[in-house]
């Protein structure tokens, strides 16, 4: 018995302090006009709560640079530009977000590129650029971005877990 019971405290002792992730899941893309808003829905489950999510869309100047905000029931919860600390592929204008305690339910991510931003707290509002004719972003340049430099890969790249 005591030998049972010193194997089973042996694995206990062993297992990773910091929690695994319940599920992972990505989702990629192309914007194809500087207005374009991509919606994609997160399932948080029962038990679960704590989720980051992230994208790594910027590839050091490579492609774009990506706004990630997320929403539940259409109130804004988070929204963030710049966050490069969540996966060793992100570059210094990728995006991400983590929060605790999430209830059970949908929620929203909306990917955007800077500065097309959120206008307020309800998804309901809109953004910046809904109200300008779409341009292709091929041909468009963020404000601020000198036209030759302007990085003509618009792929994005969604990544989230689930604990």
């Amino acid at each position: 018995m005591k030998t049972a019971l010193f194997l089973l405290a042996s694995i206990f002792m062993q297992a990773p302090a910091k929690a695994q992730a319940m599920y992972e899941q990505s989702y990629s893309g192309h914007m194809v006009w500087h207005n374009q808003v991509e919606y994609h829905t997160i399932q948080i489950y029962s038990g679960s709560g704590h989720l980051r999510i992230w994208t790594d869309s910027y590839g050091n100047g490579a492609s774009f640079n990506p706004v990630l905000t997320l929403w539940r029931n259409g109130v804004k919860l988070a929204m963030n530009d710049d966050n490069t600390t969540f996966n060793y592929y992100q570059s210094r204008l990728d995006a991400g977000i983590e929060l605790f305690g999430l209830a059970d339910g949908t929620y929203v991510a909306t990917i955007t590129a800077y500065p097309n931003l959120p206008l307020g707290n309800s998804i309901g509002g809109g953004f910046t650029y809904d109200l300008e004719a779409p341009v292709p972003m091929a041909t468009w340049c963020p404000p601020g971005t000198p036209g030759p430099s302007c990085p003509k890969d618009r792929h994005f790249s969604l990544h989230w877990t689930v604990q």
